[in-house]
């Protein structure tokens, strides 16, 4: 299992014919090339390694260093069993290329924006039923499960409604073909996110709906360049390995 099936099929089905080309080895000085000989450069990528460093080339180029590590391919071998990757621990290595570790993820925004909005009408419903036993003049120690039931099949006709119109709201604004925003663009979707401002007709309570903790939302994942190159790196080591125990043996 993998947290990103879909990047990890792509580069197993990129390099399945892949071979090793040993350029240069001396030590812990290496230069290694992964490639299938009837593509040519197409897809291939190199692993170039010294004392305490490694560069991986994959189409982006990322350069790992740690001062406790003179093989750094030991340091790959341990954070990550055969064939996984480890990109939380290995991003955190990276000295060149770390514009490219991380960027926006439009679908991360959908999830935080539905979880929010989840959050919204849960909590909606719930005052509706606090105001509808008021009503009825229940003290809290009388609703029991079954009369919170009760109430709440009472007033959620009206709480569908509002839900409904605040879903289209919230789809207007963000992911209709007429919204004024961007939002696959990170700089879109943080202005978006800051504009948005919904009060249902009628309502009268001080603050109307908006997103007032979206700078703490998690809105960014590790790239495709990045995943495909660590990939590249437990790939290639393995490989490695391998073309080393065959000679040992």
């Amino acid at each position: 299992m993998t947290d990103y099936p879909e990047i990890a099929a792509r580069f197993a089905r990129d390099t399945a014919a892949h071979e090793m080309v040993v350029k240069h080895e001396q030590g812990l000085y290496r230069h290694l090339k992964f490639m299938n000989p009837e593509h040519g450069s197409f897809g291939a990528f190199e692993l170039i390694t010294w004392p305490y460093n490694l560069v991986v080339k994959t189409g982006w180029t990322f350069h790992f260093d740690i001062n406790a590590t003179p093989d750094m391919f030991d340091l790959f071998r341990r954070t990550a069993v055969t064939g996984r990757i480890n990109p939380g621990y290995w991003a955190e290595k990276v000295r060149a290329g770390r514009d490219e570790v991380e960027g926006f993820d439009p679908d991360l925004l959908k999830g935080e924006i539905a979880s929010t909005l989840g959050q919204w009408m849960r909590d909606d419903l719930d005052g509706r039923v606090a105001k509808r036993a008021k009503e009825l003049r229940f003290t809290r120690e009388e609703i029991t499960p079954g009369i919170r039931r009760e109430l709440s099949r009472q007033v959620r006709p009206e709480w569908m409604k509002a839900n409904r119109q605040l879903r289209e709201a919230v789809h207007e604004h963000f992911f209709s073909d007429m919204a004024d925003y961007g939002i696959e663009y990170e700089s879109e979707a943080h202005r978006a996110l800051n504009d948005f401002s919904y009060r249902p007709e009628g309502d009268n309570s001080e603050w109307p709906y908006y997103f007032a903790d979206w700078n703490e939302w998690r809105l960014k994942d590790f790239t495709p360049g990045f995943l495909h190159s660590c990939y590249a790196i437990r790939h290639g080591i393995d490989m490695y390995d391998a073309a080393r125990k065959s000679v040992a043996a």
